[in-house]
């Protein structure tokens, strides 16, 4: 382990990501923690609690996000030289901890999203065309410049699905409005034969980015309501 101050900012090097967040915990050192809600990202910076010999109890962050942890949760500090996943053990709402183990290094440094994103309301099918070939797909989340697809391949071997490949995307997020968007394949994983998951960076018009802003906008505060109302309901049951 080495450490070294820059001013007020200090970067700690580890190769033991559980040796990481014990050494801030023993220094009260907060980490935020971060969690998802259909494609809206949370997050809460939260004080370590308690070290124990395999797991860190840290103050519960608000309920929204101890509602929607999943594992692995996804832990980020300044302090760090990458993301930490972690593992829930418990969250114990009464008592505001959670508790959290098998902490390990994601292999990348934490980066905010540039840009909100959403996921429909309602299923939401696209067509994707590269190469004077098309693909049925499913949009799973969408922000002003890029989308998520769900793609099916159906008998092609769709060699020329790759990154930085140039794409178009159509798709309706409402009867009066299909939108037809140029874009790049910035990510594509393949899941087994007959689907595949891609990321594009869109590049909409002028009057397609004002409104997909106030889609999203609208989408937004519908999700963050749906999210406060499942909180209140599962809380007044405890």
């Amino acid at each position: 382990m080495t450490a070294w101050k820059e001013g007020q900012s200090m970067l700690i090097e580890y190769t033991d990501a559980m040796q990481a967040v014990k050494s801030l915990a023993f220094q009260s050192i907060p980490l935020a923690v971060t969690s998802t809600y259909k494609g809206i990202f949370l997050e809460e910076k939260v004080a370590p609690l308690k070290v124990n010999p395999d797991s860190v109890t840290f103050r519960a962050p608000r309920k929204q996000i101890c509602a929607t942890m999943r594992t692995p949760v996804i832990l980020h500090s300044k302090v760090l030289p990458e993301s930490v996943s972690a593992q829930v053990l418990y969250i114990n709402p009464k008592a505001g901890e959670v508790c959290l183990s098998n902490f390990s290094f994601t292999g990348f440094y934490w980066r905010d999203r540039y840009e909100q994103r959403i996921e429909p309301d309602a299923p939401v099918y696209a067509r994707l065309s590269v190469q004077q070939k098309h693909y049925r797909a499913n949009l799973v989340n969408l922000s002003i410049h890029g989308a998520g697809l769900m793609i099916h391949l159906g008998d092609s071997m769709a060699r020329e699905l790759t990154p930085k490949t140039r794409v178009d995307v159509s798709f309706k997020l409402s009867p009066q409005n299909e939108f037809n968007i140029s874009g790049v394949i910035a990510s594509i994983k393949f899941l087994g034969y007959c689907l595949a998951q891609t990321g594009l960076r869109l590049e909409p018009t002028t009057s397609q980015q004002i409104w997909l802003g106030n889609y999203i906008s609208r989408r937004k505060i519908e999700i963050l309501n749906e999210l406060d109302h499942q909180v209140v309901g599962s809380y007044a049951s405890l």
